[in-house]
């Protein structure tokens, strides 16, 4: 029979491409979470009483509650830095606030918008004077020595680290405009070349905060940035390599050096399957969310040409099978496990964020279906 293996252990041999004795389950990563709607009603479902305080704002994810994860029955538990406690937002006369890169963001519903570019009329020289985040300032790493004390010695859950920013490109089209970037790209490249610098600069900071308290102990630094839409990556892969990977390289570098034994995640949405080899040539070691329905995103092509490479992390699709009828959520969850869990190196995860049309019922289905049909050795005529 074969041993029942602790999250820690599970995880540990399937991002070593090693078959565990079932497929790891995380919901809580960066790209991977639930809309605080959905947070709420978990949190009535399952009876839990008491606040947690979100652990930032301007997102649709900010409150990460271990109690409704201990529910559902995750292999994960996430330790963060904290906000900067010294900075006070300033707010819009339409409800909106200005967040630390300067951009405005406005809540719409559940949601939340940028709704400002700062530096879209910016020269070169502007980059110098920009009032960049600081990321030393704020004692963002309050409280962080004893979360990560208490989850790695008091249990033995796998222990990964949320992105503390976005990344290149969602900076940059924040901070420009998407137009505007877009445009820098090809009639503005020295501008785009700086602010890369720039925000590199910024985001090498909030990681030598984080992992300099959490580095020898997690088993996966979580990074994002949403570099594709539903049918295509935003930039041509020579675009990528131009402009993106240099510094997605040094910043791989600086978490490797801080973080050896540490698997570096990319949370990266959409169709981003030309991207790939040039992400695992930068240094990426584990890809979410693994988006299905996107164009190229055939889960089983996926396995077939990347899975030696690089870990899948995701691939349980929220555009419609989540949210659709319990048959559906069974069928996607035995799809994606005969697809990608085959010699390990897959975990199951929602393929994005958790927003409120997904029945709370679906998402502890998802979680027992997993369970089920996650063993190994798998069972391929089931997973039909």
């Amino acid at each position: 029979m074969k041993k029942v293996m602790t999250p820690r252990e599970r995880v540990a041999a399937t991002l070593n491409f090693e078959e565990p004795d079932r497929v790891p389950i995380c919901i809580g990563s960066s790209g991977a979470s639930v809309n605080d709607a959905v947070y709420f009603q978990l949190k009535e479902y399952f009876q839990i009483e008491g606040d947690v305080e979100p652990f930032r704002s301007g997102h649709g994810d900010n409150i990460y509650d271990p109690r409704v994860f201990d529910k559902l029955g995750g292999d994960f538990r996430h330790v963060f830095l904290k906000s900067n406690q010294d900075y006070k937002a300033a707010t819009t006369e339409d409800g909106g606030r200005i967040n630390e890169w300067g951009v405005k963001v406005i809540r719409v519903g559940k949601f939340n918008e940028w709704m400002s570019h700062p530096l879209q009329y910016a020269t070169l020289e502007d980059l110098d004077t920009y009032a960049w985040p600081k990321p030393y300032e704020g004692n963002r790493d309050r409280d962080l020595k004893a979360d990560i004390d208490y989850w790695y010695k008091e249990t033995d859950f796998a222990i990964s680290t949320r992105s503390p920013s976005r990344g290149f490109w969602d900076l940059g089209i924040q901070l420009r405009g998407f137009d505007q970037f877009a445009m820098d790209m090809i009639l503005n490249k020295p501008f785009v070349h700086k602010m890369m610098e720039k925000i590199l600069e910024v985001l090498l900071a909030y990681y030598d905060v984080l992992l300099s308290t959490v580095g020898p102990y997690v088993q996966i630094v979580e990074t994002q940035d949403d570099l594709a839409h539903q049918n295509a990556p935003f930039m041509s892969p020579d675009a990528y390599k131009e402009f993106m990977m240099p510094y997605r390289k040094e910043l791989n570098a600086f978490i490797k050096s801080k973080a050896p034994q540490a698997k570096i995640y990319q949370h990266c949405c959409g169709s981003v399957r030309k991207l790939i080899p040039y992400m695992i040539e930068s240094g990426i070691e584990v890809l979410n969310p693994i988006q299905p329905l996107a164009k190229e995103m055939d889960t089983g092509k996926l396995k077939r040409d990347f899975g030696k490479d690089i870990v899948f992390f995701g691939g349980i699709d929220l555009q419609e099978r989540l949210a659709g009828p319990p048959e559906m959520v069974e069928q996607e969850v035995k799809e994606r496990i005969r697809d990608l869990a085959p010699g390990g190196g897959y975990i199951l995860s929602p393929a994005n964020v958790v927003q409120p049309d997904v029945p709370i019922e679906n998402l502890i289905l998802l979680c027992e279906l997993a369970r089920e049909y996650g063993q190994y050795p798998l069972d391929i005529e089931k997973l039909k």
